[in-house]
């Protein structure tokens, strides 16, 4: 009996394939691991395809505190305006909140209060005439009780302002050169670049809602700004070590690709970063005293800022410089 031949089973082309392996190689060539390609950078949110309208919306809140600026300008502080110093000394013991809370009723709730003694204090306000003086020394005097004539009591320059700019100027300008050399080494030229336009944009933010809102802007509000920058570094380096990280291992997809894919992995870190950054600002912002919440008002401005900046407007900028230059182009 004759044997059946045995008939080959018909493979399809796809099938019959092999699978390309795809090989993660280090900088200095080793092979680190062996695996099937990747698939396609995939993820939930576009940020760079919706780039133009996050420029927008920060170009309008700019653009706004520009004119706001040329209109009314800033509500400078006794810092920068100089100012009345008066030293007065209490009949009995006097809290600093209750002290404070007297001068907020005569409307100089921002006016500086420094403690010489229990029954004694220093009192710097904006510069006014004698019969806001008397206003307030009535008040004091109805509330706590006053010994007259004062210790003190003269008008203070604003000489200081020039000085507070100069140094805040010296300490922004030293900030962001070390966080460009920083920024340069750890990643390349065009991460540092982006980094240092996220950063400027963030100090416009602030200054621009400082001008549209007229908060008092004072020295206080110089230590938010040198805040904010370190702030908004942190978020943006965390974004764009995981770009680093993607582009070193995935060199078939583009580059605006695989910053999406970065920013929707590191969201919820950058977000829940902000929230419990937010909390106690916000509890100041609302709790807190005139001067706390021109400080807390920096910061919460400041924080938002940071966060919205790393990713709708630091990333976009690296996306941009990468397809200008076909250095990186990919």
């Amino acid at each position: 009996m004759a044997k059946a031949k045995k008939i080959p089973k018909k493979t399809s082309k796809k099938a019959s394939k092999k699978l390309t392996l795809e090989k993660k190689v280090t900088p200095e060539g080793k092979v680190i691991s062996e695996g099937k390609i990747a698939p396609e950078k995939s993820y939930k949110f576009d940020f760079m395809g919706k780039r133009k309208i996050w420029f927008i919306i920060s170009s309008i809140i700019i653009l706004t505190g520009v004119v706001f600026y040329f209109v009314r300008g800033f509500n400078f502080g006794i810092d920068f305006l100089g100012g009345n110093l008066m030293e007065i000394q209490f009949k009995e013991e006097v809290n600093i909140s209750e002290l404070r809370k007297v001068m907020e009723k005569t409307g100089y709730g921002n006016s500086i209060l420094q403690s010489t003694a229990p029954d004694q204090y220093i009192i710097r306000t904006v510069p006014i005439d004698s019969s806001q003086k008397a206003t307030i020394l009535d008040s004091l005097d109805k509330e706590f009780g006053i010994y007259r004539p004062l210790i003190q009591d003269r008008e203070v320059a604003p000489g200081f302002s020039r000085q507070i700019i100069r140094y805040a100027l010296i300490a922004v300008a030293i900030s962001i050169a070390a966080i460009l050399i920083y920024v340069w080494i750890r990643f390349e030229v065009r991460f540092a670049i982006a980094a240092i336009l996220e950063l400027v944009h963030d100090i416009l933010i602030v200054l621009s809602l400082y001008l549209i809102t007229f908060r008092e802007f004072n020295s206080t509000t110089v230590a938010v700004l040198l805040t904010i920058l370190g702030y908004s570094l942190s978020d943006g380096i965390v974004i764009f070590d995981r770009v680093r990280e993607e582009v070193r291992l995935d060199k078939r997809s583009k580059f605006s690709d695989i910053v999406n894919y970065s920013i929707n992995k590191t969201l919820t870190r950058t977000m829940s970063t902000s929230a419990t950054t937010l909390f106690p600002v916000i509890a100041l912002l609302i709790l807190g005293s005139q001067t706390l919440q021109d400080f807390a008002f920096g910061l919460f401005v400041g924080v938002i800022s940071g966060s919205y900046s790393s990713i709708f407007i630091g990333s976009p900028l690296l996306v941009i410089f990468n397809n200008k230059f076909p250095k990186y182009k990919k």
